[in-house]
């Protein structure tokens, strides 16, 4: 029983990553997580449980023990691409990368960083760099101390700067402090000298109550949405993008933080259900689905149809703040502000619209014309993006001059700035900046024979996409071998270059388990059973599956040892441990293939008692099982 109740509380805790938000849409009331993140010129993804990471490696934000760009030369990914030691029996559930290094949230809660410390982004009390020399990885990268028994649920990179929301509502950051983006009161870096971290970090205050259910951060801006589903945002606020009326940072001097920092006013009884935080832009999905942005408004990615700033003087929030007209009756579902000045949303009838910046046709609409900064320009003036005859969007992405969506067939198109090939069309013309380049005019990327996306993100002028196969495949700048292929060609730049000529970002599963249970007795397979993987070292969950109709099962698991321990939801067989329990082992990108055997609960017996002359159920009766022998 005491073990059955271990696993039955093993699975009511394990960290179920949700679908990442596009761009860093920080999205109210789940974890802000990603399986695919980028830094400045460097990639990672989660494969399985285990983190493998490319591109640029000047200061070890890949993780490898050295400083060698991977991706770039022949023979460097794939199985030679090693995954980012992260410690004995741990694995990742989410990532999040800053200019120049990576954080990784693990499977028990805690928070790793790995690149360049130099201002205290890695939270190791000095300013050394981790990962880029031997020794410097798996058990000997210690944890992010986030307090005397403090998990993380969340993290969010900004520049320089990392923040983790903690398993008790309230949000640690550390790292750069030059603007207050730490939201301490203070300028002083954080996690840059001894002492600073733990039970010595202070909680970022957020006014007396407060807890908070979702954080974005992007270069010196941080932005919680709380637990009453307001927002506070703090840091460097030059064009007002902290939305409290002036260009005053917040975070950086004493008595701003706490109750003395206001929630953005969104509107008379208005609350947000997510946020969006670009480069001098933030943008918030409110509670009755319209989108309000303020901040830099340059090329009108506000939408406000002027070039004025909002947020940046009195008396230009709240209910003076126009939610952004998308057209009659129409709402957004998701919202991706760009960092070169251009928002798109994805609307409630599945179109997407976009506004801002035009220059190279990345609002899609077979102009130069920048839209949003004049009026008359938005609401039903503002056309849909043509996505082609009876397509539609299930999700959008901005990188800084171009825009992707994946449509309801679970395709990918791309518009706007194509220097490098981002866009997959073998070429480097831009899309949607001239007529006749939208609709069914823009194909379809190529992603191979019969390949279709499961997610799509964008960099500074790449794209990539998990596949429906679990695969990712990237394409456009790779000067620094960001997309994976061993060169640092770019990818779609040119004819022959996608589809099945471009290859996968060979990433091969971390391992898994796999094998048929069968009744010990009878040998007669059985179905819906159910196998956990516990860690050897502390018997910490690593996965679990379900048999199918053949008792055969698959659970993929980090390189480790492990327990399998054994349930039948139907009772029918004694729960337990197979074997002594029997040690498997997996390797990196192998398998195990584990036959496993349950006893039967022999000897119990059941039936229905009747009068034998009425046959009327008895109750009451008492039944004994007198032996023969």
């Amino acid at each position: 029983m005491i073990v059955a109740a271990l696993i039955a509380a093993l699975f009511a805790s394990v960290p179920v990553p949700p679908a990442a938000a596009d761009a860093n849409d920080a999205v109210g009331g789940s974890v802000s997580a990603r399986s695919l993140t980028g830094g400045s010129q460097h990639t990672c993804a989660i494969r399985g449980t285990a983190v493998k990471c490319w591109g640029i490696n000047a200061v070890g934000q890949l993780g490898l023990g050295d400083t060698a760009t991977r991706g770039d030369n022949p023979g460097e990914m794939g199985a030679s691409l090693p995954a980012v030691s992260l410690g004995t029996g741990r694995s990742a559930v989410a990532l999040s990368a800053g200019n120049d290094h990576t954080c990784a949230l693990l499977d028990n809660g805690a928070v790793k960083c790995w690149g360049s410390g130099a201002l205290g982004a890695l939270g190791e009390g000095n300013t050394a760099n981790r990962g880029d020399g031997p020794n410097e990885m798996g058990n000997n990268l210690l944890a992010v101390s986030l307090g005397t028994g403090r998990t993380a649920a969340a993290i969010a990179a900004g520049r320089n700067h990392t923040c983790a929301l903690l398993d008790n509502g309230t949000v640690k950051c550390w790292g750069s402090n030059g603007n207050g983006e730490l939201g301490l009161g203070d300028v002083n870096n954080r996690g840059d000298n001894a002492g600073e971290m733990g039970d010595n970090l202070p909680a970022v205050n957020l006014g007396t109550g407060r807890t908070v259910a979702a954080i974005a951060a992007d270069y010196v801006t941080t932005c919680a949405i709380l637990d009453n589903g307001s927002v506070k945002c703090w840091g460097l606020n030059n064009m007002g993008q902290l939305g409290y009326g002036d260009t005053t940072q917040r975070g950086d001097g004493p008595n701003e933080m706490g109750d003395n920092l206001p929630a953005v006013n969104l509107g008379t009884g208005r609350t947000a259900l997510s946020v969006s935080v670009s480069t001098r832009v933030s943008c918030a999905r409110l509670d009755n689905s319209t989108v309000k942005c303020w901040g830099e408004n340059n090329f009108g990615q506000l939408g406000t149809g002027t070039t004025d700033n909002r947020g940046d003087g009195p008396n230009e929030m709240g209910d003076n703040l126009p939610a952004i007209n998308l057209g009659t009756g129409r709402t957004a579902t998701a919202i991706s502000a760009a960092s070169l000045f251009h928002t798109c949303a994805l609307l409630d009838n599945n179109t997407v619209k976009c506004w801002g910046f035009n220059n190279s046709g990345q609002l899609g609409q077979g102009d130069t014309a920048d839209r949003g900064d004049s009026a008359n320009e938005m609401g039903d003036n503002l056309p849909a993006i043509n996505l082609g005859t009876g397509r539609t969007a299930t999700a959008i992405t901005t990188g800084d001059l171009h825009a992707c969506a994946r449509l309801d067939n679970n395709t990918v198109k791309c518009w706007g700035d194509n220097a490098s090939g981002q866009l997959g069309q073998g070429d480097t013309a831009d899309r949607g900046d001239g007529a006749n380049e939208m609709g069914d005019s823009l194909p379809a990327i190529n992603l191979g024979t019969g390949r279709t996306a499961t997610a799509i993100t964008t960099g500074l002028g790449h794209t990539c996409a998990t596949l429906d196969n679990g695969a990712r495949k990237c394409w456009g700048a790779n000067g620094d071998g960001q997309l994976g292929q061993e060169d640092t060609a770019d990818r779609g730049d040119g004819a022959g270059e996608m589809g099945n000529n471009l290859p996968a970002v060979f990433l091969p599963p971390a391992g898994f388990i796999s094998g048929t249970v069968t009744d010990s007795v009878t040998a007669q397979p059985i179905t819906t059973a159910v196998v956990v993987a516990l860690r050897t070292s502390d018997f910490s969950f690593a996965g679990s599956a379900v048999t199918d109709g053949s008792g055969n099962y698959t659970t993929h698991t980090p390189p480790g040892s492990y327990y399998l321990y054994l349930l039948d939801t139907t009772v029918a067989h004694v729960d337990g441990f197979f074997g002594a329990p029997l040690t498997v082992f997996v390797a990196d990108g192998g398998n195990s293939d584990t036959d496993v055997t349950m006893a039967p609960n022999r000897g119990s017996f059941s039936g229905t008692i009747t009068d034998q002359a009425t046959a009327i159920p008895l109750s009451g009766v008492q039944v004994f099982a007198i032996g023969s022998t």
